[in-house]
């Protein structure tokens, strides 16, 4: 083929390629490296309240709220919108130890999955939950643009 190269020459480079793309094509598989099968996941915190964000259908919203369980305040999805929204899951990380009554905050996090295109909201109150959504301390809210 090409005449620069013995046969022997040539046959090592051919398999050099070959194991070249065996392995990229394993690593690719292995890892996930494929833009049609990732799911996007588009993170918020307080600092968003008010804005719009866009996600894709499909791509998940991981929603952080920082709240005062220990004084009993916790934060709460109001009306959501599950023509366009589900929930994956609910976590509270760092809440004090059952007894401990130091008020240190402890984070919320919602994880929702985009179910169809479209224009919605998202809104949270933080409110102790034996005085009602009408004596909320907080509020969050968010546009959402789902692609």
């Amino acid at each position: 083929m090409f005449s620069f190269l013995s046969a022997t020459s040539w046959r090592l480079c051919r398999l050099l390629f070959l194991k070249a793309l065996v392995l990229s094509l394993v690593l690719s598989f292995v890892f996930g490296i494929s833009h049609s099968s990732a799911t996007e996941t588009v993170i918020v915190n307080k600092a968003f309240n008010g804005r719009e964000i866009k996600v894709r259908a499909g791509g998940l919203i991981r929603v952080d709220l920082e709240e005062l369980g220990a004084a009993g305040y916790a934060w709460a999805i109001k009306d959501l919108d599950k023509e366009y929204f589900e929930i994956v899951s609910v976590q509270t990380e760092g809440a004090p130890p059952r007894g401990d009554v130091t008020g240190a905050p402890a984070v919320k996090t919602w994880l929702l999955r985009a179910i169809k295109k479209g224009a919605t909201e998202l809104k949270f109150l933080n409110y102790r939950p034996w005085e009602g959504e009408k004596n909320a301390v907080d509020s969050f809210f968010l546009k959402v643009r789902i692609l």
